[in-house]
Formats: C-alpha cells, sequence, structure tokens
C-alpha cells in the first residue's frame, strides 16, 4: 500500500467525530514513535484534554499487557493511544476498548469479530486481531488500541489483520474515526447494557481456556460467565473461579 493511503487525515477524522456526535478532538499522527502510550501520558501530565489522541505509522517500542512487546511495524496497522479522564471506573476501560474495536470492524468492514477475555480482539479464525493497553495516570487513564490493517506482525502464526479477514483496505480515517466515536460512546453508556454486548461477543465463556496467573499458577477450565465487575468466571470441574488479573489461553481452534 502506498505511504498516502495509511496515514489518516487528522482533519477529516475531527469532521468524522463532530457528525458522530462525538466532541473529542481531532488526533495527532506522528510517522514513527516509540510508543503512542508513553506518548499520550506525556500529553496528559502537561494537561491534554479528554480524548486527546496519538496515532503512528510505526511504534519502534510498542507495547502490550504484562510488559510484552507489541510489534508495530510501519504502515502495517493503526497504532493509537487516546486519554480519558471521562471514566470514573478505569478498570473497565480495557473492555469498552475491546467493544469499540469489534464496533468498527462491524461499521466500517462488515466483518464480525470477538472479544478474547479481558480485551484480545479476534477475528472468525479465533486469530487476534487488535490489542488494548491500558495505563492509568492522576485523573484518569490512556487507552492504547492496535489493530493489524494491511497484515499481521511477521511470523505471529495466531494473529490476523483487517486485510485478511475482508480482503479490502479501508479507509484509515474513517476507521480511526469510527473506533474513537464508538469508543467515546461506549464510556458514556451504562454499564449494565455495555456488559450485555460484551458477553455475547466474549467467546472466552464457554470454551475451554487455559488460565495463566500473575503468580504463577495455571489450570485448565472452562469459561462460564463475566461478573459485573468485568472479571472471567471459570470453571475448573472441581471449583469455580473468579479470574480478576492473568491470561486466559483458548484451544486452538483449526484453521
Amino acid at each position: 500500500m502506498s505511504e498516502v493511503g495509511w496515514i489518516p487525515d487528522p482533519g477529516r477524522v475531527r469532521e468524522l467525530l463532530a457528525a458522530a456526535g462525538c466532541p473529542w478532538p481531532a488526533p495527532s499522527y506522528v510517522e514513527s514513535t516509540g510508543s503512542t502510550n508513553a506518548d499520550a501520558l506525556a500529553l496528559a501530565s502537561s494537561g491534554a484534554a479528554d480524548g486527546t489522541c496519538v496515532v503512528a505509522g510505526e511504534q519502534t517500542a510498542g507495547k502490550g499487557r504484562h510488559g510484552r512487546t507489541w510489534v508495530s511495524d510501519r504502515g502495517a496497522g493503526l497504532w493509537s493511544s487516546t486519554i480519558v479522564r471521562s471514566c470514573d471506573r478505569p478498570a473497565r476501560l480495557p473492555l469498552l476498548a475491546a467493544l469499540a474495536a469489534v464496533d468498527v470492524a462491524r461499521d466500517e468492514g462488515d466483518m464480525s469479530w470477538a472479544i478474547k477475555w479481558p480485551n484480545d480482539v479476534l477475528d472468525f479464525r479465533d486469530r487476534k486481531v487488535a490489542g488494548i493497553l491500558v495505563e492509568g495516570f492522576a485523573g484518569g487513564a490512556v487507552v492504547g488500541i492496535g489493530i493489524n490493517v494491511e497484515r499481521p506482525p511477521l511470523d505471529f502464526t495466531q494473529a490476523g489483520s483487517w486485510v485478511g479477514v475482508s480482503g479490502v483496505s479501508p479507509d484509515r480515517s474513517a476507521v480511526l474515526a469510527g473506533l474513537l466515536s464508538s469508543f467515546y460512546r461506549r464510556t458514556q453508556q451504562p454499564w449494565d447494557e455495555a456488559l450485555v454486548d460484551y458477553r455475547v461477543l466474549c467467546r472466552s465463556i464457554g470454551a475451554d481456556v487455559r488460565v495463566v496467573l500473575p503468580g504463577g499458577e495455571e489450570f485448565d477450565a472452562v469459561g462460564v460467565d463475566v461478573t459485573a465487575d468485568g472479571h472471567l468466571m471459570v470453571d475448573t470441574g472441581s471449583t469455580s473461579r473468579i479470574i480478576i488479573a492473568g491470561d486466559v489461553l483458548h484451544a486452538i481452534m483449526s484453521p
């Protein structure tokens, strides 16, 4: 894809946000940065407004959950981080951001994506197409959302992409505007309504899973439900457990 094709137009994104009723400002685009989350946290510390978004064509030090690296190759995806000051329950933001990613895939790409608890976004083959990292600061949080658009990272066999599913390279200005406007709407939506949508889209419910807890404990279970606090309830066969933090690995689906 040409370089121009993968650069969102901030002015057009702002127009689309306004048309959707989203009050957030135009995003700031940089060709390359270490981490959009780090950039947004720096802006937040300087008093940047709610909804301020940094989007990059490449991250050289992208961050994932649990200190992992998020591969952000030049032009391969849409890497954005947004300052959210208007959510009184920051722990809900990862789930709401995942819902926003599913929303924009449906609205702009006619694709049915789903969610692996808590916030990995999956295509129909259970391949990860988007990920979310939320980092808090005094008075709010920065929400990083990375979407594989043109292709997944090289050598990541369990990753997918927008083009890989739809066969079409999207208008990235429309995708970014749709993502931000949906995320804003989700942050304003009553939590119980958002949770209903999340439960419908969460493939971890009913799935055979391997749970890896932060302390190193691992066990097999079946996903049962997502609690009112957004935690995953699982059944080990002998007991029910509530997973607040950790990795939940799905049984691999056939290609």
